[in-house]
């Protein structure tokens, strides 16, 4: 079975409103599946699917969907981009085996492992973003 990673782990990264997504907090601006530009106001994320693949969960082959997923978190300066993406990072260390909803979708993720980043990822003066660190974990992931 195949889910929709990439909608499902934005949709739970912006249900996150008390400590992750919104006014006052690290990733004030939430996450997208398309780069938007950083506005002056706050960091975002871009979800986006690795080409690598995790090995999949071998005795449950065909119920869930395995992925590894990269967090571009971009901000207008270093230090809110850095927190926001290290903020990211710890929110996906909670995923330990207990199931979180991810948003309306009707997907769970059930956990996240190998986690990678933050990483600074140089970006071209003319690219529109000043600051930009990656945040990678595998996930597993169940409809339903």
């Amino acid at each position: 079975m195949s889910v929709p990673v990439e909608t499902a782990l934005r949709a739970w990264i912006n249900a996150r409103t008390s400590t992750l997504v919104g006014p006052g907090n690290p990733l004030s601006n939430g996450a997208f599946l398309r780069d938007q530009r950083s506005p002056a106001d706050g960091a975002y994320a871009m979800v986006e699917r690795s080409a690598e693949s995790p090995a999949t969960v071998v005795a449950e082959d065909g119920w869930f969907t395995n992925a590894r997923l990269n967090c571009m978190v971009m901000a207008g300066t270093q230090q809110s981009a850095e927190a926001a993406a290290a903020a990211l990072r710890s929110a996906f260390e909670t995923l330990t085996g207990m199931p979180e909803w991810c948003g309306a979708t009707g997907i769970r993720v059930l956990v996240a492992d190998n986690h990678l980043g933050p990483v600074n990822l140089p970006q071209p003066p003319d690219s529109g973003e000043l600051f930009t660190f990656q945040v990678s974990a595998d996930f597993v992931l169940a409809a339903g």
